[in-house]
């Protein structure tokens, strides 16, 4: 199953580890969503957003893309264990974050 980002899509030349921090926290708290909804509440362009996806699911495998039955359409997006590990050991850690469990919502 192909799980790449279109190739169209151009590689990010520099990354923001704010950006990062900021994308897979959305992720952690929202769960699993659709590029669209992604972008507008990271604050970024679509295609900015798009770069800082494919940069995570390829060189970082912190997302994963659930792709339609054709494969050719990403349907969602979510964290991969590694990413949830990441959020947990150095983005929560960096901010001195005390994360809860409530109703199976994770909240910090």
């Amino acid at each position: 199953m192909e799980k790449k980002v279109s190739v169209d899509i151009k590689e990010i030349d520099a990354v923001s580890w704010q950006v990062v921090e900021r994308i897979l926290l959305i992720f952690y708290e929202q769960g699993s969503l659709k590029k669209s909804q992604i972008a507008m509440k990271s604050g970024l362009k679509y295609t900015t957003c798009m770069r800082y996806l494919k940069w995570l699911n390829e060189k970082m495998d912190f997302i994963a893309f659930e792709l339609s039955s054709d494969n050719r359409q990403i349907q969602s997006i979510q964290l991969t264990s590694q990413g949830i590990s990441f959020c947990k050991n150095k983005i929560f850690e960096k901010y001195n974050v005390d994360v809860k469990k409530n109703n199976g919502q994770l909240f910090a």
